[in-house]
């Protein structure tokens, strides 16, 4: 204990002399007296605690000895007396501090009730309810839901595509409800099943209105269920919208109907003007269902095409018989008539596969054209599966034709998304019943929304509210953006939309090689001139514009040599046209090369068959890329091929996506053409995630004016066809490779903190600080070389400056720190030092918490 005696009172050196002596009575007292002259003198409080034998005295000894001074030794002691209560010793007493009045007997202490076992359980109990319910108002939102009825034949025969029609709704509708549905309520699907038959069809169309629930119904799909059921909506005020049929009297009498699909008239005219001036055919015999949907089909082809060929006749089969009688009757008359042209069918599937069957089997093979009800992938494979099973085989398909108003080949931008997310949920590409039941539900989504309808049972103020949106929908300006186009209704409440012809080829149909295209009103073409180059009709007073269908498709050997700097990339592909007409449609130009002329060369294959071509070219070039580095390093590029006709507009060529690629899986996509067992993606640091390919309309909107004419024209578009090949960079090693500097940065300026309380120590704070904001910058712009010049700020350079600012903040605080230890504010230094040690790792926490948030 010799240790104190310098400096130290002249009767704490006694009491000290006295211990030693072996008198700790008289070295306890003469302690006291050293206390009563000064309460905070350190070494005598403890040498008081060296002397007593009680470890609570010991313990108020010790805390005097710390509160004396906050550095003292006796920190370390009080550690093994933190369970005892101290007390002051007998000499201490005169100067101790004044006990507290007792507490009452029947008082608990806050902080001992919390600690209980019931008070713990209660307070879990009450986080886990807090957090049940904010998970129930999540998945709730307590708004009423709007409800929408759709009726369908969802038989998995069923001709009229009721199943695809029910998952158009219903993929749409969950899209609008993950987006806040109407206004904020959810919208809710209630499910019908007609059975395809008109008095079933009745039968629940009173059950939907004696609901009440519905503010509009989506179906029915067949114009004979439709037209019965429309009776039963058009007495009840209730709006009603089909995606499929196209009679002619569901909407002529019943303005309550809507279609989200073109009339039979419509599409018996195109089906006239394309079997007259396209096939080249001025003859055809009609062979009808006596249905609605059949009379109504016959009697808009034979109107249209009488007035420019001749209708040899029309033969009518009975609805309830299609196998019978009837049907050989028919196929005789077809072929005992040796002018019987090409044969048109208005017809139901099974009258249909009936009819053709027999044409064929009789040797027919005219040119067979029908109505939409047949353009379905699933009767293409009948038809092929009946011409599989025939020996000889009969080439039931060769020739079959059937009008559409959307093809799957031809989808691009939003449509194509859809498509494709449709195809993940459901394994298959929608047909066209289920785009345009998709673009129904739109429409009567939109038409929820615009008549504010927010009612759970929709009154007849409501639903007059919802049809009276539906007719607002009469122009491009007043419609729905789809994502097929703009949605809005004609005259007579069918959708404005082109026909598309399709042809069936293997298991599916496609868009034909040959198209016509109403004429829009661009002033860059002059109708009259293109219908004396013949690249352009007259048709029952439309003008319509030839257009060809190239079938395309590009299947990617390799890609490599990505400069980010330079945003250009090397390309090795192979590129295939198949097409029916000019090969002046292989005159292609890559609109993002490098090398603006290059070429694609000769064809390393051709082939033609029955009026078909098929060419094959192999391309090699540099392309340019438009990269996107706002999530550096956690960006996601897209390598995009995009293709071209050199001087022909979209109203002459149009690139379809061959049919094979929109069924390939993404692994097989991926896979490079040139060998199968390797990737086509070869970029050190990158993985490819997804390759699609679809068109688009490129061109300029700005007035390209003409020296001879006193009014400047429209740009001309072209139409092109992109492959797209999604990357993503490595992270991981990237960010071991270029964050580990970093880490140990922060690691360096975090140790500083932990350096004793020394004025002397200031310099060493604020240079740790100073050194990493210096090298920070260093590092980033290391790490940030590899990317061209940006007029942004990239992910990575926002974590650089969270950090550059976290040593800034450093510097500050040592500078502070510097200035309590200087001025010996013991406790002002020991607080800032210990909020400086938690803030530091929670700062770097969060800031790590926002970027995995954010990126991942």
């Amino acid at each position: 204990m010799s240790q104190w005696q310098d400096g130290a009172p002249e009767a704490v050196r006694q009491a000290a002399a006295a211990a030693d002596a072996g008198h700790p009575e008289q070295a306890r007292e003469l302690l006291g007296r050293a206390l009563a002259q000064d309460r905070d003198f350190e070494p005598a409080w403890l040498w008081l605690a060296a002397l007593v034998d009680d470890d609570g005295e010991r313990r108020y000894c010790l805390e005097r000895a710390v509160r004396a001074n906050p550095e003292s030794s006796a920190r370390r002691q009080l550690h093994d007396l933190r369970r005892v209560e101290p007390h002051p010793p007998e000499e201490a007493i005169p100067f101790a501090d004044p006990p507290l009045p007792p507490e009452p007997a029947n008082r608990r202490r806050p902080w001992r009730m919390w600690r209980s076992r019931w008070a713990l359980a209660l307070l879990a109990a009450v986080i886990v309810a807090a957090v049940i319910f904010g998970v129930l108002r999540l998945l709730d939102t307590g708004a009423e839901r709007v409800h929408i009825a759709v009726v369908t034949s969802t038989s998995p025969s069923g001709a009229t595509g009721g199943q695809e029609v029910l998952q158009g709704v219903r993929f749409h509708v969950e899209r609008v409800n993950r987006m806040g549905g109407v206004a904020g309520h959810p919208v809710e699907l209630l499910v019908y099943d007609d059975h395809d038959e008109p008095d079933k069809a009745r039968a629940v169309a009173r059950d939907i209105v004696d609901d009440g629930r519905s503010a509009v119904v989506i179906g029915h799909t067949s114009s004979d269920t439709s037209i019965a059921a429309g009776e039963i909506y058009r007495a009840a005020g209730l709006p009603a919208i089909t995606p499929t049929a196209t009679a002619e009297k569901i909407t002529k009498d019943n303005p309550w109907y809507f279609r989200t699909a073109f009339s039979n008239h419509s599409q018996g005219t195109f089906i006239a003007a394309y079997l007259r001036h396209v096939l080249d055919k001025s003859k055809a015999t009609v062979i009808s269902a006596d249905t609605d949907y059949g009379r109504s089909l016959a009697d808009g082809f034979d109107t249209a095409f009488t007035k420019t060929g001749e209708v040899r006749r029309t033969l009518t089969l009975d609805h309830a018989a299609p196998n019978g009688a009837k049907v050989a009757e028919a196929v005789r008359a077809v072929r005992s008539d040796g002018d019987a042209g090409a044969v048109v069918l208005a017809l139901n599937e099974k009258p249909a596969t009936a009819v053709l069957r027999a044409l064929r089997t009789a040797g027919v093979r005219a040119p067979v054209v029908s109505g939409d009800i047949l353009n379905s992938d699933r009767f293409a494979g009948v038809l092929a599966d009946m011409s599989r099973a025939e020996r000889p085989p009969v080439p039931f398909s060769d020739g079959f034709y059937a009008a559409s108003p959307l093809m799957t080949d031809s989808l691009s931008g939003a449509a194509l998304e859809w498509a494709q997310s449709f195809r993940a949920a459901h394994g298959k590409l929608p047909s066209w019943r289920a785009m345009a039941a998709q673009t129904a539900a739109d429409a009567a989504v939109q038409a929820l929304a615009r008549s504010s309808m927010d009612a759970s049972r929709p009154g007849t103020g409501e639903r007059d509210a919802v049809r009276a949106a539906l007719a607002a929908m009469d122009s491009p300006a007043d419609g729905v953006q789809g994502i097929h186009g703009p949605v809005y209704f004609d005259a007579t409440r069918s959708l404005r939309q082109p026909v598309t012809i399709a042809v069936a080829q293997d298991n599916a149909m496609v868009s034909a090689p040959l198209q016509l295209q109403p004429y829009d009103g661009d002033p860059g073409i002059d109708p009259q001139a293109e219908i004396a180059a013949g690249r352009a009709v007259d048709f029952d007073g439309q003008i319509l514009m030839r257009q060809q269908i190239v079938s395309t498709g590009i299947n990617i050997n390799e890609v490599n040599a990505l400069d980010t700097r330079a945003r250009t990339y090397q390309a090795d592909f192979l590129m295939w046209f198949r097409y029916s007409g000019s090969d002046n449609v292989t005159n292609v130009e890559f609109a993002n090369a490098l090398d603006p002329d290059l070429g694609k060369g000769k064809p390393v294959r051709s082939l033609n068959e029955n009026g078909m071509k098929y060419r094959l070219y192999r391309v090699t070039g540099a392309f340019k890329v438009t990269l996107d580095f706002h999530d550096f390093p956690f960006d996601k590029q897209h390598l995009t091929l995009a293709v071209r006709h050199r001087s022909l507009p979209d109203s002459r060529v149009i690139y379809t996506i061959d049919r094979r690629l929109l069924e390939l899986d993404q692994k097989t996509a991926l896979r490079s053409g040139s060998d199968t067992n390797v990737w086509a993606e070869r970029l050190p640091g990158w993985t490819a995630t997804h390759m699609t390919q679809y068109k688009n309309t490129v061109g300029s909107t700005a007035i390209l004016g003409e020296t001879d004419i006193g009014q400047g024209v429209s740009g001309i578009y072209y139409d092109q066809y992109t492959a797209d090949m999604s990357i993503e960079r490595d992270v991981a090693p990237f960010l071991v490779k270029n964050l580990l500097p970093l880490l140990l940065l922060v690691l360096v300026t975090y140790i500083p903190l932990y350096l004793p309380r020394s004025a002397g120590y200031t310099s060493v704070r604020v240079a740790s600080g100073t050194t990493a904001i210096l090298s920070t910058a260093v590092l980033l712009t290391t790490v940030t070389s590899s990317l061209p010049d940006v007029g942004y700020s990239v992910a990575i350079e926002w974590g650089y400056y969270a950090f550059i600012l976290l040593s800034t903040l450093c510097v500050l605080l040592a500078l502070v720190s510097g200035r309590l230890a200087e001025g010996n504010n013991v406790v002002g230094w020991r607080n800032l030092t210990l909020a400086a040690k938690i803030a530091y790792p929670l700062y770097c926490l969060l800031v790590i918490l926002i970027y995995v948030w954010k990126y991942c």
